[in-house]
């Protein structure tokens, strides 16, 4: 090999060796820094409190809580759940006597795994002198008729007994434990009020049954159906090209179009969103059985339509088509459905359009497919 190959691998062991000599041994550098520490772990701080603990809530009862749900343990005879937000709430002043709470429900678990009665009351509190409507919540041990020992738990809430207060005078109401929870410090109770189903709340006279919805029908108001097919008859169905075009037409643009135009759009425009037919205090479901305000209704949308290439809101005619069944008005419902899928099968979206085609052919008012 030539002269010059060896002097350059020479050269290049000489510089490996002077960086090698130059770098301190781990040994050396601890001696060169003697106050030199590993580097520090940092501690972990310790987690504030929990976001439930933040907001007042108490602690899950899987932490160190001695839980029990309790089985049936109503009265005898036939209850439900009361209609005062879920029926449940929480027993409260429990703290306050917490000692006799715990004893009670622990005996009250024990009777439950055993097949023993057991339950509780609830007892009026008229005199109380912070809330006359204040009802006490008892425990009991032994059947509900004759019960073998009583413990004063706590109250119901005080926004729940404002309403049982609501209550018919007489009505019956009961209660029934549904899960307890014993803590180290703090006892919780759950329960379910009870009351009565609504047909015995009706049958006893604490409740009066919902009228039934009056259909009301007349000559009128077939003639003004009849005229609302024979419009829909005469009206020349658009395409879905065609409708989309009036709608484009009546589209406002607030670049081109000048202020008036644009003034007399947005009125149109409210219009056909809102029937002035409905303005009236009562809402629209009073009108449901209403062939007569239906028809009115849905005359305004074919006027929107004929505007402004709008799409009438299904419903009303859905309406119409119920009125007219309950009535037997066969024909006439044949005669409506057919006129309204003429125009409005293709161009309307949603499923309350495909309910009255589909409707439509199961009265034979539209082919089918």
């Amino acid at each position: 090999m030539s002269f010059s190959f060896w002097f350059i691998v020479g050269v290049v062991v000489l510089v490996i060796l002077g960086v090698w000599a130059r770098k301190p041994s781990k040994a050396a550098r601890q001696l060169q820094h003697p106050d030199e520490t590993r580097p520090s772990i940092k501690a972990a701080t310790p987690m504030g409190p929990s976001r439930a603990k933040q907001r007042g809530l108490r602690a899950p009862a899987s932490k160190g809580w001695e839980v029990h749900k309790f089985g049936d343990n109503a009265p005898p005879g036939d209850w439900i759940q009361w209609k005062i937000g879920s029926g449940w709430f929480d027993v409260q002043g429990l703290f306050n006597r917490k000692e006799a709470a715990r004893e009670f429900l622990r005996l009250a678990a024990q009777a439950d795994v055993r097949g023993e009665p057991f339950g509780a009351l609830l007892s009026p509190e008229p005199d109380n002198k912070h809330d006359t409507n204040a009802m006490q919540v008892v425990g009991i041990l032994g059947p509900h008729e004759a019960p073998t020992s009583r413990v004063f738990l706590g109250y119901v809430p005080a926004d729940v007994a404002a309403e049982v207060a609501s209550f018919p005078e007489g009505m019956p109401i009961a209660v029934e434990m549904k899960k307890s929870r014993i803590g180290e410090v703090d006892v919780i109770l759950n329960c379910a009020g009870l009351w009565p189903p609504a047909k015995q709340r009706r049958e006893q006279g604490f409740e009066k049954a919902p009228s039934k919805p009056v259909t009301r029908v007349n000559e009128d108001a077939l003639e003004k159906l009849d005229a609302l097919v024979d419009r829909m008859n005469a009206m020349p169905a658009l395409t879905i090209k065609q409708a989309a075009a009036r709608q484009k037409t009546n589209r406002i643009d607030f670049i081109e179009d000048d202020e008036a135009t644009i003034q007399r759009k947005l009125a149109e425009l409210e219009a056909d969103s809102s029937p002035s037919v409905l303005e009236d205090p009562g809402g629209i479901k009073q009108y449901d059985n209403d062939l007569a305000k239906q028809v009115a209704i849905v005359s305004e949308g074919l006027d929107g339509w004929e505007r402004s290439g709008m799409t009438p809101a299904p419903y009303y005619s859905y309406r119409i088509a119920v009125i007219l069944s309950k009535q037997k008005e066969v024909e006439r419902e044949k005669a409506f459905l057919a006129a309204w899928c003429r125009h409005f099968t293709e161009v309307g979206i949603g499923q309350r359009y495909a309910d009255l085609v589909e409707r439509a052919r199961k009265k034979g008012a539209y082919p089918s497919i």
